[in-house]
């Protein structure tokens, strides 16, 4: 891709501010995930927003987002957020959109737009693109309500993209999309002139769509990551080594105490470990279900739901392990 020229591009259709942080301070009810941070995401800006779980990358786009959404008037617990005035933003939340169950799938694109101009002279038709994104002639004309968790995954993608905003976020975009999918997503993103900030555990999807790589690691800052996501799992391995030491002996009145509350702590992390790795279980076969059963819109509901329980449930042990691994 040829970064300088869809900068210019972006900057020609964003122009010189698109959001800036000043001293922002991001929670999660009672828990502070960020800490007076301030950075600027500029004009053709493409940023990897990687990070341990439950370290604040979903909330601190949710915070962005709603500034946007509210013109600047809604704003995180601490700092401001600014939001340039002709930022048209589409957030791909990790949550798929409900649409009318009986609404055709090229239906659902074209009540967004026609066309879409997708830069560097791209356009295409919302047919066009559906059958890009895997949807044949035949499979554009079935019903919402008939389609699988991953379809509606991609058809919730399509109508972001055909609204042609100029910034994007998006919040585990990979989810549920098969290899082809996948592949014709980073082509299409991959000459997309905007800004943009993907958060992603697919390591190939970042370094392929992304230009600069950010990372959240649990201390409450922002870092901008030089040599991208190897210097992330480095960084994520000194960590874990530190860890997992032998603690040095504790100089408080009480020792023997501080001891035990870190093996306690310890414990309860373990504990935490294996039932994260039942939940992964879990999540795996849910989705190997829903693209068993993805013809029966009734039996897709009641997994999705179980679904969305599990990442509930994901994240109340992520956040609980980040607390103990501080006492640790």
């Amino acid at each position: 891709r040829d970064s300088s020229e869809l900068m210019r591009f972006a900057s020609s259709r964003l122009g010189k501010t698109v959001f800036d942080l000043e001293d922002v301070t991001v929670q999660a009810g009672p828990k502070v995930l960020l800490k007076h941070v301030t950075w600027q995401l500029g004009p053709g800006d493409r940023i990897g927003l990687v990070g341990v779980n439950g370290a604040g990358k979903t909330s601190l786009l949710r915070a962005m987002a709603e500034a946007a959404r509210t013109d600047g008037e809604a704003q995180p617990a601490g700092g401001r957020v600014r939001v340039g005035k002709t930022v048209k933003l589409a957030y791909l939340s990790q949550e798929v959109a409900e649409l009318d169950p009986n609404t055709r799938v090229l239906e659902a694109v074209q009540q967004v737009r026609e066309r879409v101009d997708l830069g560097k002279g791209r356009e295409m038709t919302a047919g066009q693109l559906c059958e890009t994104f895997g949807f044949t002639k035949e499979k554009q004309w079935t019903p919402v309500g008939d389609l699988s968790g991953g379809e509606r995954r991609r058809l919730q993608l399509l109508r972001l993209l055909m609204d042609e905003p100029n910034v994007l976020f998006l919040d585990e975009p990979t989810n549920d999309l098969d290899i082809e999918t996948l592949t014709q997503l980073e082509d299409v993103l991959d000459g997309w002139p905007g800004s943009m900030i993907v958060i992603s555990h697919d390591r190939f999807f970042i370094e392929r769509t992304t230009d600069r790589v950010f990372a959240l690691l649990g201390d409450g800052a922002l870092r901008m990551l030089p040599r991208g996501i190897e210097e992330y799992l480095e960084r994520r391995q000194r960590m874990e080594e530190a860890a997992s030491a032998p603690a040095a002996a504790p100089q408080t009145a009480a020792p023997e105490k501080s001891a035990a509350d870190q093996r306690a702590a310890k414990k309860e992390l373990q504990k935490i470990e294996r039932q994260l790795d039942k939940v992964s279980e879990r999540e795996t076969k849910l989705h190997a279900q829903i693209a068993e059963n993805a013809t029966d819109f009734a039996k897709v509901a009641e997994l999705d739901a179980e679904l969305r329980e599990l990442a509930g449930q994901r994240e109340e042990l992520e956040l609980r392990w980040l607390e103990l691994a501080e006492d640790a």
